[in-house]
């Protein structure tokens, strides 16, 4: 079975897996929530526009030099983004993309591809922390007992090695080490090979910004990590216009963790299915309601939909823009 086939069955897989669960749930409390919110809806389009935002802002920061507009930065990203949400890549196929816009603004390919490397290191970061917390303040919700605290405390900390050990391989040279191994194992990808010398340029790229600009880094995780606390304000006001009692710990609990099972089930186009079946799972082990977690889980891919309309036509503008040439 090709790339292509697979693609598809697991589409058609998580497409049939969510029509189950909009069945089981019932589309008539479904839709009684979507009668509750009305209007509001166009308001839940305010939170993610403030989360890109801060995580356009957290990629400014990832560049040693400046050497772009923060306007022209976001559509880039908006560009990029909207092809790591269509395409079932771990969220990274549109990492490429960003880079090659940014060549239309003078930055070069190494240079672009260290940014978003960078950018997208400390967005993961900035990301296990928020996980981390919001495991926590599961476990402290849940009341365990002394024991199965400190023990599961244990376990969601081993986060913190991971971090160290992600950062220390970047400063190392990932790409020299990876082309290493495959050396040393006499594994030869001619793709790789090919490009050595500018995968050892971007390696000498990405550890110069963290020697040199450390303030930059700093800067960068507090905008990706205020980007998180943001995703968490739209899980609250969600439920907020739906009329379910929700406090601050627990929007927090069921941001963090959607974000799991979404990069969990990111091998599936828009994981699909996957990411319904935990946001259930996750609003089951806090009392709410299946329908509450479904309506939520809708209203989400309604505003997807909407960044991926706007993103596709930034993108079909922006490589317009790069098939003109650079008036002289």
């Amino acid at each position: 079975m090709n790339k292509q086939k697979l693609k598809i069955l697991l589409l058609a897989v998580g497409f049939s897996v969510f029509l189950v669960l909009v069945y089981v749930v019932g589309p008539a409390k479904i839709y009684r929530h979507f009668c509750i919110l009305k209007w509001k809806m166009l308001l839940l389009l305010i939170p993610y526009t403030l989360v890109f935002v801060f995580d356009t802002l957290g990629w400014h920061y990832s560049f040693r030099e400046k050497k772009i507009s923060f306007k022209n930065l976001l559509t880039i990203r908006l560009a990029g983004e909207t092809v790591n949400m269509i395409v079932p890549s771990a969220y990274f196929a549109g990492e490429p993309v960003k880079a090659y816009f940014l060549k239309r603004h003078n930055i070069s390919m190494v240079d672009g591809m260290a940014s978003v490397v960078i950018s997208r290191t400390i967005m993961t970061i900035a990301e296990i922390l928020f996980v981390i917390m919001g495991v926590q303040f599961l476990i402290l919700k849940l009341n365990l007992s002394s024991i199965q605290l400190i023990g599961s405390m244990g376990i969601t900390l081993l986060g913190i090695p991971i971090i160290v050990f992600i950062i220390f391989i970047q400063k190392r040279g990932f790409f020299s080490i990876v082309l290493k191994i495959l050396q040393k194992f006499r594994l030869n990808i001619q793709y790789l090979n090919e490009r050595e010398h500018r995968l050892k340029e971007l390696d000498i790229s990405i550890r110069q910004f963290y020697i040199e600009k450390p303030k930059s880094f700093i800067i960068s995780f507090v905008f990706y990590f205020l980007g998180w606390i943001v995703g968490m304000a739209e899980v609250f006001l969600i439920l907020y216009f739906l009329d379910i009692p929700i406090d601050i710990l627990s929007a927090y609990i069921v941001e963090s963790l959607s974000t799991v099972s979404r990069a969990i089930t990111s091998f599936i186009p828009g994981s699909i299915g996957g990411q319904e079946g935990g946001l259930i799972g996750i609003f089951m082990i806090l009392n709410l309601s299946a329908s509450a977690a479904l309506t939520f889980g809708i209203l989400r891919r309604l505003r997807e939909l909407i960044w991926i309309a706007a993103g596709l036509i930034v993108l079909s503008k922006l490589e317009w823009t790069m098939a003109t040439p650079v008036p002289k």
